[in-house]
C-alpha cells in the first residue's frame, strides 16, 4: 500500500476534493492506493456535512475514469514490449500474447466491467486491457459502468456507517490480495493453458 490509512485521511482532510481526485486518479492508473479507504471516508465526510455529495461522488468517478484511460494508453503503447520482454524468459512469447488479444476481444467487456468492482485488481486491469488491445470505446463504456457502481456503493457505505466507516476498509484490505492473486492467476492460466499442458505432459512422460 503506497499510503497508510492515517496518511490518506490526513491528505483528504487537508485538501478535500483535490486529494480525492489525485488519489483516485493514481489508483486507477496503477498505484496501490486503496479506493476502499478513499471512497468510504468520502462518504463519511458527506454524512457529517463536510463535503457536497454530488461533487464528492463526481470527483471520484471522473478521476477514476481518467486514470483508467491513462492506464489503458500506457498498456496499449508500452504493455506489449514489457509483456514480451519478461514473458519470454519463462517460455511464453508472441503466441501467448496473441491468445491474450483473442481472449480480451471475446471477454474484454466483462473483464473491464468486473475488474472495476474488485479491490486491488482495479489498479492493473486498465493496463491489461490496453496491452491486449481491447476496443477503446468499449473499454471506456464498461469501465465507466463498473466505476459508477463501485464508487457509489463504497461512498454510500461510508455515508451509511458514518463514524464506523473504517470497518469497510478493514474487510476489503484483508481480502484484496487474495482476490487480485486469484483473478490474475485465472487470466494467465487461460492464456497459457496449452503451453502449460505441454510442459506438464513432457514432464509426466519423463
Amino acid at each position: 500500500m503506497l499510503f497508510g490509512l492515517d496518511q490518506i485521511i490526513l491528505f483528504i482532510a487537508n485538501y478535500s476534493y483535490i486529494a480525492i481526485f489525485v488519489l483516485m486518479f493514481l489508483e486507477s492508473v496503477i498505484l496501490p492506493i486503496p479506493s476502499e479507504v478513499v471512497l468510504p471516508f468520502t462518504g463519511f465526510l458527506i454524512a457529517i456535512n463536510k463535503m457536497n455529495p454530488v461533487l464528492g461522488f463526481g470527483d471520484a468517478v471522473v478521476a477514476s475514469l481518467l486514470g483508467s484511460l491513462v492506464g489503458y494508453l500506457l498498456g496499449y503503447f508500452l504493455g506489449v514490449d514489457i509483456f514480451l520482454r519478461y514473458s519470454k524468459r519463462i517460455g511464453f512469447g508472441e503466441e501467448e500474447y496473441k491468445k491474450g488479444i483473442v481472449w480480451i476481444k471475446r471477454y474484454g467487456n466483462y473483464f473491464a466491467f468486473i475488474t472495476k468492482l474488485l479491490p486491488a485488481v482495479r489498479s492493473i486491469a486498465s493496463i491489461i486491457c490496453g496491452a491486449f488491445k481491447m476496443d477503446m470505446k468499449k473499454f471506456v463504456a464498461y469501465s465507466s459502468a463498473g466505476i459508477l457502481i463501485w464508487s457509489g456503493f463504497l461512498i454510500y457505505l461510508g455515508y451509511y456507517l458514518s463514524s464506523n466507516w473504517e470497518s469497510i476498509a478493514s474487510i476489503f484490505e484483508k481480502s484484496a490480495v487474495y482476490v487480485a492473486g486469484a483473478f490474475i492467476l485465472f487470466f494467465l492460466l487461460y492464456i497459457f493453458r496449452k503451453k502449460l499442458a505441454g510442459i506438464f505432459t513432457r514432464k509426466w512422460k519423463q
